[in-house]
């Protein structure tokens, strides 16, 4: 009965509000106009068998009463058991989530460039765009909308949690959601770069290994005790002892694009730079100047925002300095100040308010705006 009990209330706080009511053939072109027809995205989905893909299809396949979707959307022979669901329900209360449906609004919009489909290490080249387009179906937009929650949660163990909304913003302004998308300005999900990964796992200068700067978010990962860092980890224990294959190198792509294991090594690296950059750069430079905005967090998000603009975390530091804060200054002030001086943060605004919340609705409020009605 405690079993039963603690699915019943899993599926209520975490499936049900982000289950479509219409089924279509291709989740993110919705009204057709794309013309996406590719689905090499999908069978790479469907031979994936990494440990984030294995706990997404037993949490899957743990809603079958409900008869969420069809058994053949899934591949054959998952058992049918529970993933600790108790213990990653537990956990998840402490940190929201983000809606399925902002995904999916987000998937709505044309980033354009190009795209990488996935046999393995063999990738295949396509421009994202017309027929060409993959047809994402709803199994690998259930897997994307999984992995990037259990990654916020996992990512969120043991300091300040990470403001969904943030991600969501940030990957929308980025990529739309769309993970295969990889050139010489970025990788997937996160579009990564080799700087990031350097500075979170190390690199090899010549025969001498450099410790990244933030090293220890490898290390706070291996120790979690949060269970949606249980597959994370087993895919990332390796690189505790060597450097992941570099984004930068085209033959790597598919470490950090593929369905599954790529999808979450770009989550983890993506997720831990951005907390590397705000409580290790971010913060101690703004403490320098107001222990008001020290602690305010949506001042703190947007600061790190700035950092992923051209100028990189020393133009974001540099913005501190020319914001002037001090304790008498107001959040909204500073706020409206940040989007106003950066341009890579009013562009993450701007796509936000106008490509992806009109596909959702017509009349946007603030809330809206803030993304407060994207997460749960």
């Amino acid at each position: 009965m405690r079993q039963f009990l603690s699915i019943l209330i899993f599926s209520t706080l975490f499936i049900l509000p982000g289950i479509s009511s219409a089924q279509y053939l291709c989740v993110n072109d919705k009204s057709e106009k794309k013309g996406a027809q590719n689905q090499d995205i999908n069978k790479s989905m469907d031979a994936a068998r990494d440990p984030l893909t294995r706990a997404f299809l037993r949490y899957r396949n743990s809603l079958a009463p409900a008869r969420v979707c069809a058994a053949s959307d899934y591949a054959p022979g998952i058992k049918n058991d529970i993933y600790n669901l108790g213990a990653i329900l537990a956990q998840g209360t402490k940190v929201k989530q983000i809606k399925k449906d902002c995904i999916e609004a987000s998937l709505q919009r044309e980033p354009g460039n190009q795209g990488y489909s996935c046999d393995g290490d063999t990738k295949k080249k396509f421009e994202n765009a017309g027929a060409s387009m993959p047809c994402l179906n709803q199994k690998t937009v259930d897997f994307l909308h999984f992995a990037v929650n259990q990654a916020i949660s996992c990512m969120s163990t043991g300091r300040v949690p990470i403001d969904p909304r943030i991600v969501l913003k940030k990957f929308n302004n980025e990529t739309a959601f769309n993970f295969y998308l990889a050139y010489s300005g970025g990788k997937g999900i996160g579009q990564l770069t080799s700087d990031p990964v350097n500075e979170i796992a190390g690199y090899y200068k010549g025969k001498k290994f450099v410790e990244g700067n933030g090293f220890h978010i490898l290390e706070s990962l291996m120790d979690s005790s949060n269970p949606a860092c249980t597959p994370f980890k087993e895919i990332l224990r390796e690189d505790l002892k060597s450097p992941p294959p570099s984004p930068g190198s085209p033959k790597n792509y598919c470490d950090w694009i593929r369905p599954g294991d790529g999808i979450a090594r770009n989550l983890i690296y993506s997720m831990g730079y951005y907390v590397h950059v705000r409580d290790n750069i971010i913060k101690p430079s703004v403490e320098r100047r107001s222990t008001k905005f020290a602690s305010n967090s949506e001042t703190l998000n947007y600061l790190t925002l700035a950092a992923y603009g051209p100028d990189g975390p020393a133009g974001a530091k540099a913005l501190i300095d020319r914001l002037r804060l001090n304790n008498n200054m107001s959040a909204a002030e500073v706020k409206n100040k940040i989007i106003k001086a950066n341009a890579y943060v009013r562009q993450t605004e701007e796509k936000f308010a106008e490509e992806l919340l009109p596909v959702m609705k017509q009349n946007i409020t603030d809330a809206d705006k803030r993304g407060d009605t994207c997460v749960q």
